[in-house]
């Protein structure tokens, strides 16, 4: 077996005998030069095949996917070495990395980046100080070298030198970077007064909130409550409390809707429960900076996609690669963990979401909870239930209403109804504010009515919304009052909403969809909804819904076109209903199997009891009846951009 020493002893001939380090030298033969170009590739293929611990750091090691004899995987487990980040293995990222600079005598200027993180993560901070000097050299990385060098001089103890190297590159990084990175550097050098005048800088005076998702003001505000939220955590610590609460005042002016929820935050900021207000380090400062790096890079691309009208597909490599390695300079931050756990499982990377959860330092209940959803759905029940049950005994007091109303989710998809229903009725008296309580009984709506138990579904969403009178719980209600089948009064409160935001795509969504579904106003609901796919077009929800509006109208070409591209859109997840409407309509334009997959990978995603008994008699015993009857498709007018006014609501 080859221990950790010999792969050092390995690599260190390598640069001894220069087989890897540089070219063969001039004078050689041909012959001599094929031979040691063998000699090079031989000693390169045994470091990509090795399958012991790599030499990277302690911490990036930890993140090593094992075999079952326990031993690291190797590189060639992986194609490449992206397919390491999306298993969660950065330490196989990283020995990659490693392996590519020894073959090209000196690493790239993204590998420079790459080894001096995990040489900060080892704490040696003089080698990462050299290692990033490639990159800040570079022509193409030399703003994010900067970047890192003034981090390693902070975490080498050299304040006064890191901070003046942050002012020379800050303005150039992306987004907000360059002012949060300044402002937690400062913080943890222990000049808190200048990080309060950076955050101070970034606060605009008046703070406006957006009218709906869709609003282009929403990027621009979750930017300003990042701000405020930073702000006030460190004003707290510094014992100005009232400053903080003030800060948060402002944005409850912004959004006076959320009046309740904000109360809570106050309450909090005043209390401190469920605070962490331990003293930031340096390298948890680090992290979180380097971690705002990636996030400010995912949002240039998003940003780059809508200019050229096309949609972000596929798993954000240098997101995750970044988040990765910000990881493990501070293995401790759970909620960095569950951001990267998030991401690999919304890539439907379930196994690597579950590694990346059970390498943490510590379990938690947050983490289990992550773990559980993962194992459901790799369709390893029992696994699911065990980390369930683990994260309801991890819970601490002040987690346990988080960890409870998560948890029943799961339960009931796990379709364990005691379990779920009795976290369910438990959960609500957890809760210490009116913004929690609505959020426990708004929970507690779901889980009965994911059991059929409609009427108990409506006494909790009529709780939620009396605490909480927002949007989202009157949606919520409008829901459980249909499913109550109380359909004049769902539809009056969706109407009233829809008065009140009327460019709102999934407002129109909603209405439009609800009209489909529990009404005959086919033709209306097909006018609202082209609107909202007009304001929306790429919205995959959107388009189911004007998809299944064309086929209420009998327009089964049209409604398979925008149903398909709803499914495309969410791919590789699925969504239960956007296949129940497939199969519908592969049934009717006479593809039976096609039908009866769809309604299979419908039941397999969790529907609702009542309508997994419907779609599992469709797929017993198929659709009886003719298709819908085929009508001309009602004209739609729209003003500038699909605007529509009160009007035609």
């Amino acid at each position: 077996m080859t221990s950790k020493a010999s792969l050092a002893i390995l690599a260190a001939a390598l640069f001894v005998s220069g087989c890897a380090s540089q070219s063969a030298p001039s004078n050689f033969t041909d012959a001599e030069r094929a031979e040691f170009d063998a000699r090079k590739q031989e000693v390169l293929g045994a470091l990509s095949a090795y399958s012991g611990d790599y030499e990277v750091s302690d911490a990036a090691m930890k993140t090593a996917v094992r075999g079952e004899d326990g031993r690291p995987v190797g590189l060639l487990a992986y194609e490449s070495p992206v397919d390491a980040v999306k298993a969660g293995d950065i330490a196989a990222f990283i020995a990659s990395m490693q392996t590519n600079s020894v073959r090209d005598g000196t690493p790239s200027p993204f590998a420079a980046v790459v080894l001096s993180i995990d040489a900060a993560a080892a704490g040696d901070y003089d080698r990462a100080l050299a290692t990033v000097k490639t990159a800040v050299e570079s022509d193409d990385m030399t703003i994010m070298g900067g970047f890192l060098e003034a981090w390693y001089l902070a975490l080498n103890g050299q304040s006064d030198a890191a901070v003046d190297a942050h002012r020379a590159v800050g303005a150039a990084l992306p987004g907000l970077t360059g002012d949060l990175s300044l402002a937690a550097m400062l913080e943890v050098v222990g000049r808190e007064q200048e990080a309060l005048a950076v955050y101070s800088s970034i606060t605009p005076t008046k703070i406006t909130a957006p009218e709906h998702e869709f609003d282009p003001q929403n990027l621009l505000y979750g930017h300003v409550k990042l701000v405020v939220a930073r702000q006030a955590i460190l004003l707290r610590k510094l014992g100005r409390i009232e400053e903080a609460k003030d800060l948060y005042t402002r944005l409850a002016a912004a959004e006076p809707e959320e009046a309740v929820s904000y109360q809570a935050a106050l309450e909090q900021l005043e209390t401190g429960r469920g605070i962490d207000d331990e003293t930031m380090t340096a390298s948890a400062a680090f992290a979180r900076s380097l971690s705002d790096y990636s996030l400010a890079l995912s949002y240039q691309r998003l940003i780059r996609s809508a200019f050229v009208g096309e949609r972000v597909r596929g798993f954000d490599d240098t997101k995750s690669v970044f988040d990765q390695l910000a990881l493990i300079n501070d293995p401790g931050n759970e909620d960095l963990r569950l951001a990267i756990v998030g991401d690999l499982y919304d890539e439907t990377y379930f196994d690597a979401a579950i590694h990346v959860a059970t390498a943490a330092p510590e379990p938690t209940a947050g983490l289990k909870l992550a773990e559980a959803q993962a194992c459901l759905r790799l369709e390893q029940p029992e696994k699911s239930h065990a980390a369930l049950d683990e994260a309801i005994r991890l819970a601490e007091e002040d987690e346990e209403l988080g960890t409870y109303s998560s948890a029943m989710l799961i339960y009931a998809l796990l379709d364990d109804k005691k379990k779920a229903t009795d976290l369910a009725e438990k959960t609500p008296e957890l809760a210490l504010t009116d913004a929690e309580r609505a959020s426990a009984h708004g929970t507690s709506s779901a889980i009965y009515a994911q059991f059929g138990e409609f009427e108990q579904a409506l006494v909790h969403a009529k709780a939620a919304r009396n605490l909480d009178d927002t949007h989202d719980r009157r949606m919520a209600l409008a829901n459980a009052l249909a499913e109550a089948d109380e359909i004049d009064e769902a539809l009056r409160l969706i109407r009233t909403e829809s008065l009140a935001r009327p460019n709102d795509p999934y407002m129109l969504n909603t209405l439009g969809y609800f009209l489909v579904e529990h009404t005959d106003r086919y033709a209306e609901a097909y006018r609202v909804l082209a609107r909202a796919n007009a304001l929306a077009p790429a919205d995959p929800y959107i388009s189911d819904s004007f998809g299944w509006a064309r086929y209420k109208l009998g327009d089964l070409e049209g409604a398979r076109r925008y149903i398909e591209q709803s499914r495309n859109e969410i791919a590789p997840n699925v969504h239960w209903e956007i296949e129940d409407h497939l199969g519908d309509i592969y049934w009717h334009l006479g593809d039976k199997d096609a039908a009866r997959a769809a309604w299979r990978t419908a039941l397999n995603d969790y529907p609702s009891e009542t309508k997994r008994a419907e779609i599992q008699e469709k797929l017993d015993n198929g659709l009886a009846g003719p298709p819908p009857e085929k009508q001309p498709l009602p004209k739609v007018s729209l003003g500038d951009e699909g605007e529509i006014g009160r009007q035609d609501i």
